[in-house]
Order: C-alpha cells, then structure tokens, then sequence
C-alpha cells in the first residue's frame, strides 16, 4: 500500500488507512533534537520531534470512529509531566537509539488503553516511551554515536498540551490528522 492513498485491495475494497498517535515535543525541544534526527536519523523529515503512544497501524474504522475511541482515552487523563532522563537504545531488535522518558504511570497507561480500545496487540514487551534521535547505526557504531549525541541531551521535562493521530499523506510525510487536548491540573 501507497503512503497517503487510499488503494483498493486486489479483492476490490478500500485499503485500510494508517495512523499513528504521538505526542509532539514542545518548539524548544524540537529544536534541541532536530539537529541530531538531521544527522542520525534518515526519516527525520518524515515526522516532527514526537514521543510515540501507538505505533504505525493500519485499520479500516472511519476516521470519526477511529478520532472518539482516542478522544474518550484522552479525556480520561490529566497531562501529565514528561520528564526525559537519558539516551537508550533498542539493538539488535530494532535499529534505534532515543531519549528515554523517566516512568511515567499516566502515559503508561494511555498507551496501554489506547492499544486495547483499538483493539491493537502491544507491538512487544518492555516498551519504552521514547523520541527516538537516530536509527539505522551500524551495530557497531551505536555506542560511538550515543556518545556524540549524549552531550547535546541535557535532563528536561515539558508538560503536552495534545495527543495527535498522525497519518501519512503524499511524499510518505507524517502530518496531524486530528488533535485531542490534554486537560492541564490547575
């Protein structure tokens, strides 16, 4: 299937759509990694800085469904605040290396509800929340770059605004279908 087409299947139905849902970093964390995603990250231009809650997916559900499922989940929490602690990685699984997010019991849990209300299998255990800064080292090299990068990734923490649903459109950038605020404590 094409990145932001809406193909038929070789049986005559619609394919189904793609989706992911993120949250994006802040302007002034953006900036921070923008930079380093530039140099080690070969899909940098295809997304925004972004801690991801569900990964990529493909489902059929009508983008209105699809918007209340993750509109209930979302309301059901209070922004919380992301603290990002150091540099992780995820070889030899998965070609990545990111910054880690401290535990985190809210977002914890958003992933897990929004996996199970899309009715979509956690992709593995152990997940991490994370905004990855580079992919595709050479196994070798992974420590090498994690050293270059660590430097520039200082201990910081925002408090989002949103959850976005994300899908790919023409050219297979990633932009922000819908945006569904966080209730912020007062």
């Amino acid at each position: 299937m094409q990145y932001g087409y809406r193909l038929a299947n070789l049986d005559g139905k619609p394919a189904p759509n793609r989706y992911g849902v993120v949250i994006f970093l802040p302007d002034a964390l953006e900036m921070l990694v923008r930079p380093i995603r530039e140099r080690f990250d070969p899909d940098y231009s295809l997304i925004s800085g972004n801690l991801v809650l569900v990964a990529p997916f493909e489902t059929e559900l009508p983008l209105a469904e699809l918007s209340s499922v993750i509109a209930r989940e979302v309301a059901a929490i209070t922004a919380p605040t992301i603290e990002f602690d150091h540099l992780g990685d995820s070889y030899p699984a998965y070609p990545l290396i990111y910054w880690e997010i401290r535990q985190n019991e809210v977002i914890d849990r958003l992933y897990k509800n929004l996996y199970t209300s899309l009715d979509l299998a956690l992709p593995y255990r152990g997940y991490t929340p994370h905004v990855t800064v580079a992919r595709e080292i050479s196994e070798h090299r992974v420590m090498l770059v994690k050293e270059k990068i660590y430097p520039y990734l200082p201990e910081e923490s925002f408090v989002p605004t949103a959850v976005d649903l994300v899908a790919p459109i023409a050219g297979e950038a990633w932009v922000s279908v819908r945006t569904f605020p966080l209730r912020v404590e007062e």
